[in-house]
């Protein structure tokens, strides 16, 4: 097998099965995947070789004019499969998807219910984020069933788990003020605009990047008013935590925890039945990311028997998509 053996030992099966068990819920998990921009014809039909994407998919891939494009959605489709089989017993080409109303996708309510696990993914330039957590199938009440997933997808009491990821790559061309005006809230505006010019653009990208993971934990897109929370990093406080390589070293990441999110409407639903954890983090000096979870109130106290924290249990992982698929070739 190749080196993603010793590479992912920590994140067998097994492993995550019994720390789940144990807890009610896993550590979170987030891979990074780079993205190969200059893809071969001949690597693409080998990955559509491979007979893991459904017919769906393909065709979805192959409608794409962009030839970055088509290349891009075949290889985030193949490293989001081969990522969750890292936490399943389930083959790559075994993964089912459904979407919400707004089009984010998850695992179909029977793999839901047979595996506990929920994902969420997301790209920005060369680089695939997905994000991983695991809990036990008695609390599963999270993703629409047949008889309801027509209906807008949004976070309610009865579901358990709300959980979303992102990240931004940071651009110089983006205008921000107009950005600032449109989607910010004023208390994130004016503290922003309080900081050294040099600044300015970095908190932006640092905000978007944590405004994206909380719409993308809720489900519901740019449906959802950017200004109906705010992103507070006033007390949020700077450490760096191992981001685990291929060849079985490491690298320090810059990773801020105890960033806050505060709501407009203290009883909007999101504010007052869940509550709300949220890091961001730098890959390296032009992407950032983000990871928020809401976990549900009337269910922290089964899903988790200790104070759980995101902050405090964070695994970060980079994998190339070709050692990736190398485990499956060779298994």
């Amino acid at each position: 097998m190749s080196a993603m053996s010793s590479a992912t030992q920590s994140t067998t099966p097994s492993a995550v099965q019994s720390a789940t068990r144990s807890t009610g819920l896993s550590q979170p998990y987030v891979y990074f995947v780079p993205l190969n921009g200059t893809l071969s014809s001949a690597d693409y039909e080998a990955g559509l070789a491979l007979g893991w994407l459904t017919d769906d998919e393909v065709a979805k891939v192959s409608r794409y004019r962009s030839v970055s494009a088509r290349n891009n959605g075949l290889q985030v489709r193949l490293g989001l499969r081969a990522v969750l089989s890292l936490h399943s017993e389930l083959k790559p080409n075994e993964w089912r998807f459904s979407y919400g109303a707004k089009g984010k996708p998850a695992l179909t309510p029977d793999l839901l219910a047979k595996t506990g696990l929920h994902f969420n993914l997301s790209h920005s330039g060369e680089w695939l984020m997905v994000g991983i957590l695991i809990a036990s199938n008695a609390e599963q009440k999270n993703e629409p069933t047949s008889e309801d997933a027509s209906n807008e997808w949004v976070c309610r009491p009865q579901q358990a788990i709300c959980f979303g990821v992102d990240i931004e790559r940071e651009r110089s061309s983006t205008d921000i003020v107009p950005i600032l005006n449109h989607y910010f809230t004023e208390a994130e505006t004016n503290t922003l605009l309080q900081l050294p010019e040099e600044l300015q653009r970095q908190r932006f990208f640092d905000l978007w990047s944590v405004k994206e993971s909380y719409i993308k934990a809720r489900g519901l897109g740019l449906a959802l008013s950017l200004k109906s929370f705010s992103v507070d990093f006033s007390r949020s406080q700077q450490c760096h935590i191992p981001l685990q390589l291929i060849d079985n070293g490491s690298k320090p990441i810059e990773l801020h925890k105890l960033v806050k999110l505060k709501f407009t409407d203290s009883k909007e639903p999101a504010a007052s039945d869940f509550s709300w954890q949220t890091v961001m983090g730098r890959l390296d000096e032009e992407y950032r990311f983000a990871v928020t979870l809401g976990l549900a109130s009337s269910a922290a106290s089964t899903l988790a028997t200790e104070p759980y924290s995101i902050y405090n249990t964070l695994s970060c992982t980079q994998l190339s998509l070709d050692d990736l698929l190398n485990v499956y070739k060779e298994s």
